[in-house]
């Protein structure tokens, strides 16, 4: 693999923006309520103490799950932009239980959460479409985090707390807050979730797919995070018995050697030189894995969380010291296929970066940023603002 860096901005955001007519049907089930089905468990150790639940674990739901056959639409990160889903629903003709007049169901890879104003809607309004059967959805890193009951950047709300997400000193932004009643129903909901769907043509995961990984969560686990601990047992035993030392090597190895955490962050590997992020100097990097891509068994594989954009939409008046991270896709243009087979989509369009344009006092979409659906087998992406693209091959 070639190296591949992204330094991960310490503040992303997106604005709801305004609605086209019937989105309002949208929003209301983003306001319901329901409790937990009768399969889930939902351990709560803390939560009377108004802190997320450690992990929500369910029974006999499979980490790599079947994807619905027919067509589908299939939508990028979200993070917490409630009001921008559904405009999205809206434009690709979704009724407010997720019904479509051509028959088509909704798939979301993950990052319903965080960083933008309103989590618990898009949790709300995607937990309403899954139950009606119109929808699946997959976890991302972004719930795994909550699952684990880890704090990051973004995610506070989910701890009924406030923050300033573009920094020290910025103001605080505005979140719709948890209590512990919706965490304890969230996370709930999200041990439902798999890692991955897939069928005969199609596969949909947050991160990576990477056939060795995969076959070890095919596995029988209870839940994800029992997986994920299991995994993560196993890498300390070997850093013991192989007397790793080197700091970096054991972080790949916690990286890459971890299924869960391949699935839903992708693969890491060493940086060609350090770089500072997240408030630290870092000597890993995320690696391009769909550079090496094959796909022997013919399927596309969707992907979201890589921070994609429209830079050719980028306003002129940004500085550029402020465009954060690294640009994973260097020499694609937004709507190209990826790999050297052209299997590999990624539909995460930035849209977590919103909190950012509306901390800089920008309009959306000035730093490149589209809520985004890949529309399966057309093969068109249809973003927020309307406007749709078809996705293109380059020769390599």
């Amino acid at each position: 693999m070639g190296v591949a860096l992204v330094i991960i901005p310490t503040c992303e955001m997106e604005a709801s923006g305004s609605q086209p007519p019937g989105a309002e049907s949208l929003c209301s089930a983003a306001g319901r309520t329901s409790p937990p089905g009768p399969d889930i468990e939902a351990t709560c150790a803390g939560a009377e103490k108004g802190e997320p639940a450690p992990f929500a674990r369910s029974r006999g739901v499979p980490l790599i799950g079947k994807l619905h056959l027919g067509p589908v639409d299939i939508v990028g990160d979200v993070h917490g932009e409630c009001g921008a889903l559904c405009a999205l629903l809206d434009r690709l003709g979704y009724d407010g239980d997720g019904g479509h007049p051509e028959g088509r169901r909704l798939v979301f890879v993950g990052d319903l959460i965080d960083r933008g104003p309103d989590s618990p809607g898009v949790v709300r309004l995607v937990r309403h479409l899954v139950e009606r059967g119109n929808a699946q959805c997959i976890l991302g890193n972004h719930e795994l985090n909550l699952m684990r009951g880890k704090r990051r950047h973004g995610n506070h709300w989910a701890y009924g707390e406030t923050e300033a997400l573009c920094g020290q000193g910025a103001a605080v932004s505005f979140q719709v807050l948890a209590d512990a009643a919706f965490r304890n129903e969230m996370l709930a909901f999200f041990g439902t979730l798999p890692l991955a769907l897939e069928r005969e043509d199609l596969v949909v995961v947050h991160a990576a797919w990477d056939a060795a990984s995969v076959s070890r969560l095919r596995v029988a686990y209870d839940g994800v995070v029992e997986a994920y601990s299991t995994f993560e047992r196993e890498v300390e035993e070997r850093i013991v018995a192989e007397a790793i030392a080197d700091e970096d090597e054991r972080e790949l190895l916690r990286q890459n050697d971890n299924p869960v955490k391949v699935v839903t962050s992708g693969y890491e590997q060493r940086a060609a030189k350090p770089f500072f992020a997240g408030g630290k100097m870092r000597n890993l990097g995320r690696a391009r894995w769909w550079e090496e891509y094959t796909a022997e068994d013919g399927r596309l594989v969707v992907i979201g969380h890589y921070w994609r954009r429209f830079l050719d939409e980028v306003n002129a008046h940004v500085p550029e010291d402020s465009l954060a991270g690294e640009n994973m896709f260097p020499g694609y243009s937004a709507s190209e296929l990826l790999g050297p087979v052209w299997k590999v989509a990624c539909v995460d369009f930035s849209v977590g970066l919103r909190y950012q344009e509306r901390g800089m006092g920008l309009p959306e979409g000035a730093l490149g940023t589209q809520i985004t659906a890949l529309r399966h087998p057309e093969m068109t992406l249809h973003r927020g603002d309307g406007h749709i693209v078809e996705c293109t091959r380059q020769a390599r």
